[in-house]
């Protein structure tokens, strides 16, 4: 086992990773960089009902989550185009929600990528949910900041090295 998770922790870690990586993308192609600065975007006036529906679970869910009692405006853009904001929420909430770990870990995976992708919007976002979900005060998060910033730099060097994993021949089942 590795970090002491199955194959489908890891996996789990993995789409999380994936998905906050596309989130910050889309953040900085957006403009954002926390509530209140859309950048050259402007909400929709009247969102579809699809999109309201949508909408109105995510402020559900922040609320449920602690936080904060508005929708993101990441949310509130993608309202312009209702079936890409259902399909994205949808991931967000399978993705951070429970599964092999739960929905604290999962933020918190969530978070490092944000901080690792430099993400303000996100970073942002999510340090607001693991403060809440958490219940994360400072140090908590300096510590949580500190693995990501010592991963990165390992990640950095063994790539600048070009170093080989050292087990690429080996399957699945031998990390049991």
């Amino acid at each position: 086992m590795r970090l002491g998770l199955t194959e489908r922790g890891i996996t789990e870690i993995l789409g999380v990773a994936e998905h906050v990586a596309g989130l910050t993308a889309a953040a900085a192609a957006l403009g954002l960089v926390r509530e209140g600065d859309a950048g050259a975007l402007s909400e929709p006036a009247e969102p579809e009902p699809a999109a309201a529906e949508a909408l109105a679970e995510i402020a559900a869910w922040t609320a449920a989550a602690g936080a904060g009692e508005e929708v993101p405006s990441f949310w509130r853009l993608l309202a312009h185009r209702p079936r890409l904001l259902a399909a994205t929420w949808g991931k967000h909430r399978l993705v951070l929600g429970a599964g092999e770990l739960d929905e604290a870990a999962n933020s918190c995976a969530a978070l490092a990528v944000a901080c690792f992708r430099q993400s303000p919007y996100w970073v942002a976002e999510l340090s607001s949910l693991v403060r809440a979900r958490c219940a994360f005060e400072d140090p908590q998060m300096v510590e949580l900041a500190g693995a990501v910033m010592h991963y990165v730099s390992f990640n950095t060097i063994a790539h600048g090295m070009r170093l080989a994993a050292g087990h690429d021949d080996m399957e699945a089942a031998a990390f049991h």
